[in-house]
């Protein structure tokens, strides 16, 4: 009896020997993985790493999508980077800088956009009345040219001048030939557009028309003999001003005035150049009764071709210079081989003055000596006459 019962508590035992063996064997074997966070080393696994192996290039990265002006990051200055300021805004920046930067480099001291102001030149000496040949005439006669000239852009302007004469004419008849009187030139407006070639080079083209509103006649009516006087009088202070300005003071006739120039200008030194055209076509006045009386020419011409330097001194305000011009002319009236068209050199010694009251108003004034070399002006003729010119105006 005793036996079986033993043999039942051997079996038992024998499973739980075998039981706790198996649990052993299975603890031993986690035991690594959870001390060492890994499986032991071994092949294909996902976790091994060759250092012996080659290492592979990174990927390269998409390319960026194409810039446009304007965006952020495109364009300034290098040392702006892509802090640089962009779009309209860098825009209107970069432009306002690079105009800023160019004004410090040429230091142009622009003035205002308006200039109004009185150009007189004083002109003295003698002149040839065709009509009274004998002798030189002479002449005491100063004119006044008042003038406004507005420039509504970089490129645009327009102006318009009056001439008055006024001064007395010495004929050679004596007493009776004497006179003392005043006349009104032709009103001109001008039209100027001046074109920027480089960054000191400049192209000015202007077109010019002046209406016959100038008094005087070489041939008047009975009823009217002091326009022959006024004639004189408008010949004398063309001539003082050396046949530059014929058609401001040649009455009885409609001028058209093409010119075309070119102007360099640093920060101190000024050179012009320019020619033009003055085309006087006849709207009235008398006419000679026979040809030994007189011939009238119609058009009359006057081609003038000058240049120009001057230099500034004391930012401006002091810019003395020379101004030298040939006129080729062809007068309105001969008399038989009385004709004194022809060709006149003169030289003009200037000073100029530019004063600047604050940015937007400046005060200019000059004074210069026009001074006729040889020619129907200078002498040839056994008449000679230069003038004073006297030049001031404002700015604004």
């Amino acid at each position: 009896m005793l036996r079986p019962a033993t043999q039942k508590r051997r079996s038992k035992s024998t499973f739980s020997l075998a039981t706790a063996g198996a649990l052993a064997a299975l603890l031993f074997g986690l035991v690594p993985r959870a001390a060492f966070g890994q499986a032991p080393p071994g092949t294909g696994t996902d976790m091994e790493v060759d250092p012996d192996a080659p290492k592979e290039p990174p990927p390269e990265p998409p390319p960026l999508p194409p810039t446009k002006e304007g965006d952020w990051g495109v364009g300034g200055a290098e040392e702006e980077g892509k802090f640089a300021p962009q779009g309209k805004t860098g825009a209107l920046k970069r432009e306002q800088e690079e105009k800023e930067e160019e004004g410090k480099a040429e230091d142009l001291r622009a003035l205002p956009p308006r200039d109004a102001g009185l150009d007189v030149v004083i002109g003295f000496g003698k002149i040839r009345d065709v009509r009274n040949n004998s002798n030189p005439t002479s002449a005491t006669v100063a004119s006044f040219v008042p003038f406004f000239e507005w420039r509504v852009s970089e490129m645009w302007a327009f102006g318009v001048r009056l001439p008055v004469s006024t001064g007395s004419v010495d004929g050679p008849l004596g007493e009776a030939d004497n006179y003392s009187v005043s006349a009104l030139g032709n009103l001109e407006a001008s039209l100027r557009a001046t074109i920027k070639l480089k960054r000191r080079l400049r192209l000015p083209v202007s077109i010019a028309f002046t209406l016959p509103t100038g008094q005087g006649d070489m041939y008047p009516e009975q009823a009217d003999a002091g326009a022959k006087p006024q004639a004189l009088v408008q010949q004398a202070a063309a001539g003082s001003r050396g046949w530059e300005e014929q058609s401001l003071f040649t009455p009885r006739r409609l001028g058209i005035v093409p010119s075309v120039g070119i102007r360099y200008d640093t920060r101190d030194m000024h050179i012009a150049a320019s020619t033009k055209l003055e085309l006087m076509i006849r709207t009235g006045g008398g006419t000679p009764a026979s040809e030994t009386e007189g011939t009238i020419h119609n058009p009359a011409l006057n081609w003038v071709t000058g240049a120009s330097f001057f230099y500034d001194f004391l930012d401006g305000k002091v810019s003395p210079g020379l101004r030298a011009w040939l006129a080729v002319t062809t007068l309105p009236v001969s008399v038989g081989t009385s004709d004194y068209s022809g060709a006149q050199f003169v030289i003009e010694p200037d000073v100029a003055s530019t004063i600047f009251i604050n940015p937007n108003l400046a005060v200019r004034a000059g004074v210069g000596y026009v001074v006729p070399l040889g020619g129907h002006l200078g002498g040839t003729d056994a008449a000679f006459i230069s003038g004073l010119r006297l030049r001031a105006g404002l700015a604004f």
